[in-house]
């Protein structure tokens, strides 16, 4: 028998008494000295059966209590405080306040102890709570003169008319498992026989559930048993909801919500939590019903600042989101990113059923995060020198640009027409561009005019001339070493870059930055990471209103080939590999090691960024390219790189409606976009000009370079995109220089990874991939495995379809264009197919670095690709009839048939396959073998034939 047991045994503790008693001893068991002031003495009775009690030993802690004599007590409690292990006690002190208990001598005991309080009203009202209606509790404390007795008495009678009928049962099924069973019509619902007195009794003493509610929700007696269910739950919703919200509710209805026990409010948000998780479907037509039914007041006036953080119902995310988007037009930042933040890194119900409210969630915490990042950064530039303005574009210019990045790539990629908030959307990201725009200029504005009065050289020690000698060649003397060259790395993604490589084991990763040379192109900055300077000085060729290349002595660096010349001529060594990006990706282990084995420098060479960026595809590949720089560092630390350099020739401005803003400068044949190289001094509004002789370039001293003081491009007479360098704004000419060195050689894995993708049911125009990683064989120690595995998407098909990863469940995340799925759990990840044609792919889900082995895995199950024009996918199946491999024979046949023809009769579909049970067999698995198909097929009648038909074909 428990301890409890016998004190109720022996005492005959009434269930309000025994509340206490529990309470008591709880609060005994943690805190040594226990204080109870009672000032009312409302518990003297009470406490002497604890002491009696305590004298047969029936209670595990002692009991004090104060009758009159501060001596005999003090004296009691000293033999307690002695010893190896002191007794716990609780002292009772009838009449005592805590002002009056300074004027004894207990004062100082008091103050060492832990207070014990309990209000009466208090404890019958958590005592008799989810076991009396709220009602007949209410009206028993506000009854004069209550005593615990009689509150024991008035409980047990309570309890003891509750023993009846289905009673019993009900009194030990909790909420929860009692609409379970009224859901799936099991268990008690099956012993209600059409009678629903008990039942609606129970819940409304567990759940408060008051008879108006009852009457407006449940037509009658026998009526379905999920009726019963729909009334407990939408209480249970409402009383949630009420609980979450920010002042009193506006429903007359909901009003008993508020002064309910908190045993049964916890009891309702339970029945709410457990049908989001459990029964998803009831719960999304209860709550839209109750809404609608039951709640239009609240609805039509509420306000997203007295909404709690759970979107109960339907109208709570709707009426935020609203909020929100005025707050992003307003430019309210804080109060958007706010809303947005709570909504994604929650776990919003409506989200999770919709997840196309996600992707709009997403592009205003994005469009958020913009407006914060420029509130953060200043209208204005604010600095005094050249290598001042680099520092705070460093500091808080970057974030912007990077923000401004992240926003265009979630907008290609979430920003499409099945949208609820589509064209609402679509405006305020318009005016986010604008809002950057102005940002932008005003910083190009600030560093032009510093550049004018400062000079346009930054200090040598940010010179990009002088990167090779100062930072690559003394890496090359401690060990092989990798230079990345990058066209069109701006600082920002060099940031992300190092942030995702810091946290490799046994590496240290810094992060700097330089200043490109002017103008900011490819022809310049390529050029002088080779080491052409001589004494900081440059002497560039000129032709054509164009730079060619740089004198490096003896002969012209201009080209890949003659970079490569300059640079092992000032290193020496054997052999100097250079490499471009996809090489590096595409080479075996043993190759690549092998290339590099006698190399002091590695040149791997990307154009990916600058070439995405000029086709106007920039926002959809850059995270791509910066994961496959990823991919490529950890390839060459495999093959026995131990020290790396990334770094840039240049940045970008990301434009947009370039030509509405172009500037006219001359003839439009005259200037780049962003730059005119002139042998004219002459100075024009809106424009700020350098002589070359004051960029320390020899030989040119006649020519001028010419600027826009602002992002403009210059008018070429041509759209082109929104991609343009060659300007002297910060985006431009501030580059990253990355150093990763690496302090041990990289450790081979004996760990090996599966990933099973299977296809579910997507939503709102996206496609969803379950996806699974487990470890797949194990050699090393537990402790090696990974907690996450980075995967990727493909089209298997040679078609031009792009992928757009849009959102991620299961604790899973999205980064870019990569979805981190944790080991050894489900998750959820979809996404949108688009491309010229409207064809049916297959998607391949693969490793896209080096970090695991993982073997990729091919979806059987085609999706479909949303067309990004009016082009129709001609003849699929004669460009890629690899599809048909995936088919059984003679089933394989069938389709190709189909593929050819269009049209297989029934009678044709039974000798290709066989006969009729073959024929039996196959249509119990159409659907699965349809899905495989690179085209929709679907059954009809056509004369009277049952004939399997391919979409598309014209009969």
């Amino acid at each position: 028998m428990s301890d409890r047991s016998r004190t109720r045994g022996s005492l005959g503790l009434g269930p309000v008494s025994d509340a206490l008693e529990r309470e008591v001893r709880d609060h005994v068991r943690k805190n040594r000295v226990s204080m109870w002031l009672d000032s009312e003495g409302r518990y003297t009775g009470f406490v002497e059966r604890l002491v009696a009690a305590r004298a047969v030993e029936a209670l595990p802690y002692e009991v004090r209590a104060f009758r009159g004599s501060f001596l005999e007590l003090m004296m009691e409690l000293a033999p307690l405080s002695s010893g190896v292990d002191p007794s716990h006690v609780i002292v009772h002190l009838p009449g005592f306040t805590e002002e009056s208990i300074k004027d004894t001598p207990l004062l100082e005991l008091y103050r060492l102890g832990k207070r014990f309080r309990k209000g009466l009203d208090t404890l019958v009202t958590e005592a008799a709570a989810r076991r009396v209606p709220p009602e007949r509790i209410a009206e028993l404390v506000a009854a004069p003169d209550l005593t615990l007795e009689a509150a024991d008495t008035w409980l047990a009678r309570e309890l003891d008319g509750s023993k009846a009928g289905l009673g019993p049962i009900l009194a030990a099924t909790s909420p929860l498992a009692l609409v379970d069973d009224l859901l799936r019509n099991q268990g008690i619902a099956q012993k209600l026989d059409g009678c629903y007195d008990e039942l609606f009794a129970h819940f409304e003493a567990a759940l408060g559930l008051p008879t108006a509610w009852r009457e407006r929700t449940f037509p009658g007696e026998g009526t379905l048993r999920s009726d019963a269910a729909y009334a407990a739950a939408s209480w249970a919703l409402g009383v949630e909801y009420v609980h979450d919200l920010g002042h009193p509710p506006r429903t007359e209805r909901l009003a008993a919500a508020t002064g309910l026990p908190a045993a049964v409010v916890e009891a309702c948000r339970q029945l709410a939590q457990h049908l989001r998780a459990v029964h998803g479907d009831f719960y999304e037509q209860t709550a839209r019903h109750t809404q609608q039914a039951l709640l239009e007041a609240e609805w039509l006036a509420a306000r997203a600042a007295d909404l709690g953080k759970i979107d109960t119902f339907p109208f709570e995310d709707e009426v935020v989101l609203d909020e929100a988007l005025e707050a992003l037009r307003e430019g309210r930042w804080a109060e958007a990113d706010g809303w947005a933040r709570q909504r994604i890194e929650g776990r919003s119900f409506w989200l999770e059923r919709r997840p196309s409210r996600k992707s709009e969630w997403q592009l205003v915490g994005a469009a958020a995060a913009l407006g914060l990042a420029i509130e953060r950064a200043g209208k204005t530039l604010g600095a005094k020198t050249v290598d001042g303005a680099a520092e705070r574009y460093v500091e808080l210019g970057a974030a912007v640009d990077r923000a401004h990045r992240h926003l265009e790539q979630l907008r290609h990629a979430l920003l499409y027409a099945q949208l609820d908030r589509f064209e609402e959307l679509r405006a305020i990201l318009d005016a986010m561009r604008e809002h950057w725009r102005a940002w932008a200029d005003a910083w190009a504005r600030g560093f032009s005019a510093l550049c004018q009065s400062e000079g346009f050289l930054p200090s040598p020690a940010l010179r990009q001339r002088t990167l090779f000698e100062e930072v690559v060649q003394p890496l090359t003397a401690q060990g092989p070493t990798a230079l990345f060259m990058v066209d069109a790395l701006r600082f920002e993604m060099g940031q992300e870059l190092f942030e995702a490589m810091a946290g490799a084991r046994a590496t240290e990763a810094r992060l700097g930055h330089r200043l490109a040379e002017l103008p900011s192109n490819t022809e310049v900055g390529m050029n002088v990471l080779a080491p052409v300077a001589q004494n900081g000085r440059l002497v560039p060729a000129v032709r054509d209103g164009r730079f060619v290349g740089f004198s490096a002595g003896e002969f012209r660096v201009s080209t890949p080939d003659t970079r490569k010349r300059a640079m092992q001529d000032r290193i020496g060594g054997m052999t100097l590999p250079w490499l471009t990006l996809e090489e590096v990706l595409g080479r075996g282990a043993a190759s690549l090691k092998s290339t590099v084995s006698k190399a002091r420098l590695v040149v791997v060479h990307s154009e990916e960024i600058d070439k995405a960026g000029e086709r106007d595809l920039g926002p959809k590949v850059f995270d791509q390219v910066l994961g496959q720089l990823r991919t490529a560092w950890r390839l060459l630390h495999d093959a026995g790189v131990k020290h790396f350099v990334i770094t840039a020739d240049h940045g970008f401005l990301l434009l947009h409606h370039r030509a509405t803003h172009a500037q006219p400068h001359g003839r439009k044949i005259d200037p780049a976009r962003r730059h005119v190289l002139s042998p004219v001094a002459a100075d024009h509004a809106g424009e700020v000009r350098v002589p070359l002789a004051d960029l320390g370039y020899d030989g040119v001293e006649d020519l001028q370079l010419i600027f826009p003081e602002t992002t403009a491009a210059f008018d070429v007479g041509e759209r082109g995109s929104g991609f343009v360098h060659g300007g002297n704004s910060l985006e431009e000419r501030v580059i990253p220089v990355l150093t990763v060195v690496h302090r041990s050689a990289a450790g081979g894995s004996s760990l090996r990874y599966r990933v099973d993708a299977r296809r579910e049911p997507g939503s709102d125009g996206m496609h969803c991939l379950r996806l699974a990683v487990e470890v797949a064989s194990q050699e090393a120690l537990p402790f090696a495995r990974e907690s996450e595995v980075e995967l990727a998407l493909r089209v298997k098909d040679e078609l031009p379809v792009d992928v757009d990863l849009l959102q991620a469940r299961g604790g899973a995340r999205i980064t870019g264009s990569t979805v981190c799925v944790p080991v050894g759990r489900e998750a959820y990840v979809f996404f949108r197919l688009h491309g010229p044609t409207d064809a049916r792919v297959q998607v391949e889900v693969f490793h896209p670095a080096a970090a695991v082995e993982l073997e990729s895995c091919t979806v059987m199950s085609r999706f479909e690709v949303a067309a990004d024009g009016q082009k129709k996918v001609e003849e699929t199946t004669k460009r890629s009839p690899g599809w048909l491999v995936d088919l059984p024979e003679p089933v394989r046949d069938l389709f190709a048939h189909l593929a050819d023809h269009g049209t297989v009769s029934e009678a044709e579909a039974t000798r290709m396959l066989g006969g009729p049970r073959q024929l039996r067999r196959f249509s119990a698995r159409f659907e699965e073998y349809a899905a495989r198909a690179p085209f929709r097929v679907r059954i009809e009648m056509v004369g009277g034939v049952r004939t399997y038909v391919r979409e598309g074909t014209s009969r």
